[in-house]
């Protein structure tokens, strides 16, 4: 804008989104303070819980996150144990989750559990990000 310009001759401000939120749930430390960062430089917003009942406790508060990453072998609740009771809370139960895990899921397992797709640990870090934002609702997803 010119000295002397008026602001509307400039245009409209152009709407800012905000960053696709995920909710990652795994309790190794090191693990989810590593794939925060990576997650974060891949331009999303990162929450992160260390076990199955606080990420349960997480989802009943609003924003919802966009996609779930989340760990099977967890304390006090196990991610099978979070997905069903996610499964069964209408408001949150179409979030996508992408399983991160050394656990061994059959194929019968998965399904059974409608995930979105799965990592197995250890990730391939070169694709992750990129994986993810396949999941997202197409409002959410980057340029």
């Amino acid at each position: 804008m010119q000295l002397g310009e008026s602001p509307e001759a400039v245009g409209p401000a152009p709407t800012l989104r905000p960053l696709p939120l995920i909710l990652l749930v795994e309790d190794d430390f090191v693990l989810r303070m590593s794939l925060s960062e990576l997650l974060m430089a891949e331009g999303f917003r990162v929450e992160s819980c260390a076990d199955g009942r606080d990420a349960y406790r997480r989802l009943h508060v609003l924003p919802r996150p966009d996609v779930i990453l989340l760990d099977i072998m967890l304390p006090h609740l196990d991610g099978l144990e979070l997905r069903a009771m996610q499964r069964k809370t209408a408001v949150m139960a179409n979030i996508p989750v992408i399983v991160i895990t050394a656990y061994d899921l059959s194929n019968t397992n998965a399904d059974e559990l409608e995930l979105s797709t799965r990592f197995s640990k250890p990730i391939d870090t070169l694709t992750f990000g990129s994986s993810i934002e396949a999941y997202l609702p197409e409002t959410r997803r980057g340029g």
